[in-house]
């Protein structure tokens, strides 16, 4: 079952200011990957779950056009406030009924929002609509991490342990104790001859 958060016009304003974005090293990443499995032009991208559109702007200068899709009207509104580039449109769906022709769409991504996801009926469905030799992007942070920063690494990372630790109790049940299973799992059943983690 999916799950719908970040639905109303408040917080997709704050989804806005606040979400952390992927950076462009990040995006040039994903892009040599797609650069050494598929030939270009580079016709259609898909920003899944794309809340207020970020990830979205990020793509639109590396394919001829990009769809960012979500659930969500109110980010939708707010996606389509910032879309600076003639090349995105946006599309109301949910991430399990992407409104695409089968073998039509050259990345399929998900940018911090998989784990709300159906996961095997949106994996499947991206396989359904991606083209021979295309991507499929899942793409998340996790807080288990080390930070390091000169000669304060360790007052830092028991700073972010302190934090993380009294957000935790707040945390949906439904992402249980960490995104960094679940994203290993769909990685590993996954059946690509060619995958990158």
């Amino acid at each position: 079952m999916a799950v719908r958060l970040f639905e109303g016009k408040e917080h997709a304003s704050s989804y806005w200011k606040y979400r952390i974005s992927p950076s462009e090293e990040l995006i040039s990443k994903i892009m040599q990957f797609l650069m050494s499995n598929k030939e270009q032009p580079y016709e259609l991208a898909v920003d899944v779950g794309c809340g207020s559109g970020q990830g979205t702007l990020l793509l639109a200068p590396h394919f001829a056009h990009v769809v960012g899709t979500d659930i969500s009207p109110a980010q939708l509104e707010m996606a389509l406030k910032h879309a600076s580039s003639p090349n995105i449109t946006y599309r109301e769906c949910p991430a399990e009924e992407l409104p695409f022709e089968d073998g039509s769409v050259d990345l399929v991504a998900s940018m911090s929002a998989f784990h709300w996801f159906d996961h095997s009926r949106f994996l499947q469905e991206a396989h359904r609509v991606l083209k021979p030799h295309g991507c499929l992007v899942l793409l998340n942070y996790t807080l288990d991490m080390e930070l390091s920063y000169g000669d304060c690494s360790e007052a830092l990372n028991n700073i972010c342990k302190e934090y993380y630790a009294a957000l935790f109790p707040y945390r949906n049940p439904y992402l249980g104790r960490s995104s960094l299973d679940l994203y290993k799992q769909a990685y590993n059943s996954l059946q690509y001859p060619v995958k990158e983690w």
